[in-house]
């Protein structure tokens, strides 16, 4: 007799066999779409994308090689030979096989030099041009004289040579002793300098250069970026006489083509400002002007000056 609560084993039948893997099956089905869920939880969404983002980045960084299927291992042995002898000599050994072999490509026959560690070099070596006599008078007639006539040069050396590079052709021409020295040393920018260089605010470009021992296009291009403009030489544009002297845009062009003011870089110069203030008093409304516009053209640009210098019988330029 059983004892209460226990449970008797039958044996089981085919039919129950099958029906215990099935169940079996479905249980495991379940966990498994449990455990993907889990997985794909919030709690973990973030530590998955940044898995994913790693792996993508390691598979960009992965660079694979080209088919080789084409290679025949006897050009191993040929490059192994050719690099252990002569290390260094890679261009010479893809010249070699390019010769007997034009159906492999430069870029194939270095991805096999690295591939079979061969070499120590990150990039593959450059091209190495056959220079005529044809190129270099071409140079030698025209590169140096002009940023125009150098590229004009380059462009018909291009033109018989397209695989060869901007870059190489200017190599050439620094070997030739075509291209132009600089006078001074690259100017090195320091804070020190900087205040220097505002300091001098009002000079023109060449007294500047003098001053600070560059050149003008050096001075010009630190104001560019330190966000300067023509104006911190000086100088006034059309609209700001317009409206301190209260004179029409047309009185102010009818003096430029006369001869009175002159433009510099785009701007009426000072000194020819002070010129027409002085000889020609009468172009200017002094009636009418602000008492801080008047102030201005009789202290700082000499307004009727010359007139009253000649009544008293003084010349004064």
């Amino acid at each position: 007799m059983a004892k209460k609560g226990a449970t008797s084993e039958t044996p089981s039948s085919p039919g129950s066999s099958g029906t215990a893997s099935a169940e079996v099956k479905t249980k495991l089905t379940a966990a498994s779409a449990k455990r993907v869920a889990h997985q794909q939880s919030p709690a973990r969404k973030g530590t998955s994308e940044a898995e994913s983002l790693c792996d993508n980045a390691r598979n960009n960084c992965r660079r694979p090689f080209p088919s080789f299927e084409a290679w025949p291992r006897s050009l191993d042995s040929y490059l192994t030979e050719i690099l252990t002898e002569s290390p260094g000599s890679e261009r010479e050994a893809i010249a070699s096989i390019r010769r007997s072999h034009p159906q492999f490509s430069e870029s194939l026959i270095w991805s096999r030099i690295v591939y079979l560690r061969l070499t120590d070099r990150k990039r593959p070596p450059y091209h190495k041009h056959e220079w005529t006599a044809v190129e270099d008078e071409i140079i030698r007639n025209e590169y140096g004289r002009s940023r125009a006539s150098s590229h004009e040069a380059i462009e018909k050396i291009r033109a018989k040579h397209p695989d060869w590079s901007r870059h190489s052709i200017i190599w050439r021409a620094r070997a030739l002793g075509l291209t132009q020295r600089r006078e001074l040393p690259y100017q090195t920018w320091t804070p020190a300098l900087d205040d220097l260089l505002l300091s001098l605010q009002g000079c023109q470009p060449e007294t500047i250069a003098k001053r600070l021992g560059c050149t003008k296009e050096s001075a010009v291009g630190r104001l560019r970026r330190l966000g300067w403009g023509a104006e911190f030489f000086g100088g006034f544009k059309t609209k700001d006489l317009v409206r301190d002297l209260r004179v029409p845009e047309t009185a102010v062009e009818r003096w430029v083509r006369l001869g009175w003011l002159q433009r510099k870089r785009g701007r009426i110069t000072e000194e020819s400002l002070r010129w027409l203030c002085r000889y020609h008093p009468e172009e200017i409304p002094f009636e009418t002007l602000a008492p801080e516009a008047r102030n201005w053209v009789v202290r700082s640009l000499g307004y009727a000056r010359a007139t009253l210098a000649q009544s008293s019988g003084r010349t004064k330029a």
